[in-house]
């Protein structure tokens, strides 16, 4: 049976030199080594490499490939419909996440070039996995039960600032976390334990902002001084509950000179009252 050097062969077969030794190394592939240090493969090998393509596809791991060889079809299609079914919820999030990114981008073409803008609204509730106090890490492993899986859901989630908002004069309180809507987290079944926040907004003032200086400031933040209180406060109304700012995208230089990026700020407000004299 003719052989093929290990480059010819894999050219054959659309694959690298590497991936045939990972396999080889794995033991799912049959190999001559020659002395002069040439691997040599026959033609017979070419249907393995093809099945451990084919699997590979799947998601099945190298390890899992050996037993997949010799095992009965029950077995083999029962691993194959749970990678399957793996696929399929992989599928669902990358199109929620390139769904996401189409609506951030219809989002700046109408915000980009000003710097603030605002509106009132009602808004819908997000739930918030608290991640910090000011900036130190919380210790709580319900926090790491759903921390990789939220990393994975952003954009759908976005990293956020939770902003417990004082009224007594004292500094606002700051966490930062994730925070997703409502309708989203049940659309996709974003994993949930007792750790989550869900934080109610009624009427909202809403400042969406581009390119704004210590936009993610939390000093400012802290001491109600962010531009997005002044603004709300000119329009005369004063902020109850708590606020969320939502991360779109960050940006710093190498020496993170720079504090500035896309996002808004959900602030629930009221009224001032009118004072007659």
């Amino acid at each position: 049976m003719k052989q093929y050097r290990i480059g010819d062969f894999a050219r054959h077969l659309g694959v690298t030199s590497d991936f045939l030794k990972h396999y080889e190394a794995a033991g799912l592939l049959k190999v001559q080594h020659r002395e002069s240090g040439y691997r040599y493969y026959t033609f017979d090998q070419s249907a393995k490499v093809i099945s451990c393509m084919r699997l590979r596809n799947y998601g099945v791991t190298v390890k899992e490939m050996g037993a997949m060889h010799t095992d009965d079809p029950d077995k083999v299609f029962g691993l194959l419909d749970k990678k399957s079914e793996e696929l399929e919820a992989t599928v669902s999030r990358l199109q929620a996440v390139i769904g996401e990114h189409k609506r951030m981008r219809r989002w700046y073409e109408a915000h980009k070039g000003t710097m603030i803008d605002w509106e009132i609204r009602e808004m819908e509730p997000r739930y918030f996995l608290p991640h910090t106090d000011e900036q130190d890490f919380r210790k709580d492993d319900r926090i790491f039960e759903l921390l990789k899986d939220w990393g994975m859901w952003m954009p759908v989630t976005k990293s956020a600032l939770k902003v417990e908002i004082s009224g007594s004069g004292t500094e606002n309180t700051i966490h930062w976390g994730f925070a997703v809507r409502e309708s989203l987290l049940k659309r996709y079944q974003i994993p949930v334990n007792d750790v989550l926040e869900r934080i109610e907004f009624g009427k909202c003032f809403v400042c969406h902002f581009c390119g704004l200086p210590d936009a993610f400031s939390m000093r400012l933040l802290s001491e109600g001084a962010h531009p997005a209180w002044s603004q709300m406060k000119q329009l005369g109304f004063r902020p109850c509950g708590t606020a969320i700012l939502e991360v779109e995208m960050r940006f710093s230089d190498e020496a993170d000179t720079h504090n500035d990026g896309f996002g808004r700020i959900l602030i629930p407000i009221k009224k001032e009252p009118t004072v007659f004299f």
